[in-house]
């Protein structure tokens, strides 16, 4: 009989569960987690050239494009990864089931965190590369401040991602809807340009996107003098928290039908 207590078995439980995640992601390469930083690394470099070629000035409010790209993407990929990939996290541990202790909430739980990780650990690695290698300025201006947007932007991703965890078994048609949603959020969650440097009168509808107002705050947090003011943080808190209530729910009303679908 087992005579662990129940934090003790949850624990075990997150700590399989994250192993597992790791390896899945990671383990085939021989490169390993050098993917993590190399992919959003790529992405940046390529961009960054591509826009300096359109732009003599590259750069917002004295921030190097590089560093405002960087800045908008990363955080963007804190909302869009964990929407996407918890499509899949019920799907890829339906063998582990059979095991009581494990849950699809932890499933969905733990990829979400293991995501989020990975995202804070290449933001540290590219702040880093970015200052020595690039002699950017890369580190944040109000590291509290950035953290604090980083945890509502994930808390959104997670309560959203709740509920793509349940279409991904019983709806899978509506998978790829969820996929090509995130491409015009792509567009119009501020990631090329920054708000103020778009036309006002389209300022009133940008500002409904939850995503654009969590990008402007990351960016204000990041780097100094950036003007974010007609964002806001609690703008985004009250669409991350109910999220994030509306996505347990829902996965709790639908916890048994995800298992015998």
């Amino acid at each position: 009989m087992d005579q662990r207590s129940s934090w003790q078995i949850q624990k075990a439980v997150f700590h399989a569960l994250a192993i597992r995640e790791l390896k899945t992601r990671f383990g085939g390469y021989r490169l390993g987690y050098f993917w993590a930083v190399f992919e959003p690394l790529s992405h940046i470099l390529v961009l960054s050239a591509l826009f300096s070629l359109i732009r003599e000035d590259s750069g917002f409010y004295n921030a190097p494009f590089p560093v405002f790209f960087a800045t908008g993407i990363l955080s963007f990929f804190v909302f869009q990864k964990l929407v996407v990939t918890s499509q899949n996290s019920i799907k890829a541990n339906l063998g582990l089931f059979g095991f009581r202790q494990v849950k699809p909430f932890d499933a969905i739980l733990v990829r979400g965190l293991v995501e989020f990780g990975i995202l804070l650990f290449t933001m540290v690695v590219l702040a880093w590369l970015g200052a020595w290698f690039f002699a950017l300025p890369t580190l944040p201006h109000d590291p509290l401040k950035a953290l604090l947007v980083l945890a509502i932007l994930f808390s959104f991703g997670l309560g959203v991602g709740f509920v793509t965890a349940v279409i991904g078994v019983m709806h899978e048609e509506w998978a790829q809807f969820i996929n090509t949603l995130m491409r015009p959020l792509y567009f119009i969650s501020g990631i090329f340009v920054p708000l103020a440097a778009l036309p006002e009168q389209y300022h009133v509808y940008l500002l409904w996107n939850p995503l654009l107002h969590g990008l402007e705050q990351f960016r204000s947090a990041w780097i100094a003098g950036y003007p974010a003011d007609q964002t806001s943080l609690l703008y985004l808190a009250v669409w991350s928290l109910p999220a994030l209530l509306l996505g347990l729910v829902y996965f709790r009303a639908n916890r048994i039908r995800v298992l015998m679908s």
